[in-house]
Formats: structure tokens, sequence, C-alpha cells
């Protein structure tokens, strides 16, 4: 049972909770967790070489399903949705926190969402939201779930609570706060009258925010497998 140390962390001004040891379950998960938002990434990429039509700085990741090779944009999305899940269960004992806990229940509403977006294709961005077919609106409600930036945020704060998470605790807050401010540059982007052109940079910003996820989750991810080995 997770127990407080009898030494308290004068920069937290807190009681520091010691780990749970890590299940091999947890450390399987950190692994594909690993691999799905790595694997993820190189698929993003690729297809910004297979699919040049779409412009990066200004056309949403999401138009890639729209191309010849938009089978991979699906596939781009389940792994993303694959590694939120299991970067939750990896985590999950080492969380103890009401933050924590909050941060996990946003990991699978993103997860959920980002399922979403990934069965149903998103309309050309040069269709008007008036004019969305249903497959566009449920794209976009599903995009609008992925709060991935704030879960990694609260758990960051979690973890920083847990002894065994000390060494890379600013890591943590570093990776997740570039995350938040790209999702805040982001937001920013997005007109107000829902109408996108080369001027509006909502591409490049999306683009630079996804691939944030990938230091947050890595650095998760490889705690998680060594914190295992050294309970072995």
């Amino acid at each position: 049972m997770t127990r407080l140390t009898p030494f308290e962390d004068p920069k937290l001004a807190k009681p520091l909770l010691t780990a749970k040891p890590i299940s091999a379950i947890a450390s399987n998960a950190a692994r594909l967790s690993v691999f799905s938002i790595a694997f993820f990434v190189i698929v993003l990429g690729t297809l910004h070489l297979l699919e040049p039509e779409f412009d990066p700085t200004w056309r949403f990741i999401s138009e890639y399903a729209l191309g010849s090779f938009g089978w991979m944009m699906h596939l781009a999305f389940v792994l993303l949705a694959v590694s939120l899940v299991s970067a939750g269960v990896a985590i999950f004992s080492q969380v103890r926190t009401l933050a924590g806990y909050i941060g996990l229940v946003i990991f699978g509403l993103s997860a959920t969402g980002v399922l979403i977006a990934a069965v149903f294709v998103t309309d050309p961005i040069s269709v008007s939201p008036d004019a969305a077919t249903f497959s566009g609106k449920m794209h976009s409600i599903g995009a609008t779930l992925d709060y991935t930036p704030v879960a990694a945020l609260l758990i960051s704060f979690a973890l920083a609570r847990n002894e065994a998470w000390r060494p890379i605790r600013g890591r943590l807050f570093v990776t997740s706060g570039i995350m938040i401010v790209l999702m805040a540059l982001f937001i920013l982007q997005i007109p107000g009258d829902g109408q996108f052109n080369p001027d509006v940079l909502a591409g490049l910003f999306g683009r630079f925010l996804v691939v944030s996820y990938l230091g947050w989750f890595l650095s998760v991810g490889f705690h998680v497998i060594k914190l295992r080995k050294l309970s072995e």
C-alpha cells in the first residue's frame, strides 16, 4: 500500500509518496506506449513526404486521410490512442493524488476522441462549418476531446509527489509545459469564423503540438521500464 516517507521534500513542502512496485503489465504497457508514440511520429512524418499537396503550415494533419495514403493517417490516430491508453495503464499504480486521477480520466477522454477522429474522416479545410458532413462533424468532435497536454501536466504534478519519480521530475514539467504552451498557441490560431487560409498557421502549430507529445511519453515510458528493472 502507498505510504508516506518519514521525511519531506523541502521544495514540495509536502510528504513524498513511496512508489508501488512496477508490475510486468505496467512495464509492457510502457513499452507499448513508447513504441506507439514513436511510430505515430514516424508515420506522420512519412505522410508529409507522400502527400506534399497538403501545405503543412495551414492544412491540418487530419487531411492526410483524404489523400491516396489516407489509411496511414487512420493508423497514426490509432497509434496515438494506443499510446495514451497504455501510458495510463503503465503509470496507474504510481499516481496517488486527485490531480493525477483527473489526469488519467482526461487521458481516457483524449484517447476516445482520437479514436473517433480515426474512424471518421475529416472534411477538407475549405469546407465551411455550415456545410460540414456528418463524418466531418464527428471528426471535429473527436479532435476537440484531445486534452492530452492538460492530462500530462496534472499527472506530472502527481508523479512529482512520488519519490521514485524525483530523478525525472524536471523533465516531466518541461515536456508537459511545452505541450501546454503549444496547445495555447494552436488554439490562438483558430479563426473565430472557422474560415482557414494560408495566412492562418493552425496546421504548423498543430504539428508542433502533436510532435511535442513525444518528449513526455518517452520520458514516462522509459522511466517505468527502468523502475521495473530496478525492482527485479
